[in-house]
């Protein structure tokens, strides 16, 4: 009987967030890159008293791990600059005097 294809490869954790919206935009890029990954931990925010702060795991496979960093490196460096465009767009809706 045939296991799974990759039952004897290492998965690895290549990020970690506080928060579940940046896990998933790390997902989106991995998955858009071909990566696949997993994400651990979302699922005990949702279900748990915030008692200490649960870091949310992004891991893929170990043969990834390097890609997937840069991957991801450059997936939240995009974000944070469409974040700070957004923040300077807003500045021009402000009600003017």
């Amino acid at each position: 009987m045939a296991g799974h294809p990759h039952e004897d490869e290492r998965l690895v954790t290549i990020a970690e967030f506080e928060h579940d919206f940046e896990a998933e935009m790390a997902r989106i890029a991995l998955e858009e890159a071909g990566i696949e990954c997993s994400v651990v931990g979302g699922d005990l925010m949702a279900n748990m008293p915030p008692i200490e702060p649960i870091k949310i795991e992004v891991q893929v496979f170990e043969r990834d791990a390097e890609r997937a960093g840069q991957v991801v490196a450059d997936a939240m460096t995009s974000a944070g600059d469409e974040g700070e465009d957004m923040d300077a767009e807003s500045d021009d809706l402000e009600p003017e005097d």
